[in-house]
């Protein structure tokens, strides 16, 4: 007996797929233009669709029925789409979109050190809130509990590491959804050698991936020499950096003030967190530009084109 011979990739025309999907044509065309949802292959007669593409249609439509913005997920693979789908949100759970951010319960999930429940949590109300309402409504009261409950002896190092592992995954999922379309350069975020905590400098990328700016993402306690040649091979257009330490040295304000110097002239050093709202004219005397709080940065990212 033979071996069975592998099925061949379908390969549909636009109608086709139109039938297929229930999507419009119009609609189809806008979504691989504006969009570039899918990227079809072409013959003499017009667009050729395959398997994949077919899935990846369904998904989205399937998405946009339940609220979800064309725009904010066109660009995801079909894993990402997945999980969205399995958090079951309908559309009339946006319309109480506000009484479903429970600190409450990401805070005892913390407790316990749950972290698939930590990820779960913020997986849902991040498919119920547009990235803005995320970051301000979630992520930062989120980060300021858990920072106090450290200062106060409830929370451990270890669970706060957990939760700055589960924050840096929801940034990777707003990098890959709001990731800029015209190829703009990103915005580096690190803290400096000896900063180990990172929730405020991943808050400050969440909302730079938020205002669909671009975000590069180097983490806590970094060479000054390393930061400068992110800048140098990505063309950045600023540096965020942290200053949490309440006993910040020299050392911390010498590196702020390497960086300064060594990046390319027009790229702006902005920098935030609670020693350098304590030590003001320093962070200034360093040449850059002290962020006192989230809203002003916010600003500082409109100014570059953040759009909220």
């Amino acid at each position: 007996m033979e071996p069975a011979l592998a099925k061949p990739p379908g390969k549909y025309p636009i109608r086709v797929i139109a039938r297929l999907t229930g999507i419009p044509i119009d609609t189809l065309r806008a979504w691989e233009r504006r969009y570039g949802a899918v990227e079809p292959g072409r013959d003499d007669r017009g667009r050729l669709y395959d398997d994949g593409d077919l899935q990846k249609l369904k998904l989205l439509r399937r998405l946009v029925e339940r609220g979800h913005a064309i725009g904010r997920i066109a660009n995801l693979g079909e894993p990402e789409l997945g999980k969205l789908l399995e958090a079951g949100l309908e559309p009339h759970d946006r319309d109480g979109k506000a009484d479903a951010v429970d600190l409450k319960g990401l805070l005892e999930a913390v407790d316990r050190y749950d972290l698939p429940a930590v990820d779960r949590k913020l997986g849902r109300l991040s498919a119920v809130l547009s990235s803005r309402e995320m970051v301000h409504e979630v992520v930062l009261p989120f980060m300021r509990q858990v920072g106090q409950g450290w200062q106060e002896g409830r929370f451990t190092v270890a669970q706060e590491h957990m939760v700055s592992a589960s924050l840096r995954n929801l940034l990777g999922s707003l990098v890959r959804v709001q990731a800029p379309r015209d190829g703009r350069a990103g915005l580096v975020f690190a803290t400096p050698p000896g900063e180990r905590h990172e929730l405020g400098i991943t808050a400050a990328a969440m909302l730079a991936a938020a205002g669909g700016l671009g975000v590069v993402y180097l983490g806590s306690d970094l060479p000054t020499g390393d930061v400068l040649e992110a800048v140098r091979r990505t063309g950045a257009r600023a540096v965020v950096l942290a200053l949490t330490r309440t006993e910040l040295g020299p050392s911390a304000l010498e590196s702020v003030r390497s960086v300064v110097d060594g990046i390319p002239a027009g790229v702006d050093v902005y920098v935030g967190g609670a020693a350098a709202e304590a030590r003001p004219d320093e962070v200034r005397q360093a040449g850059a530009i002290l962020i006192p709080t989230f809203g002003a940065l916010e600003q500082a990212y409109r100014a570059l084109g953040g759009r909220f």
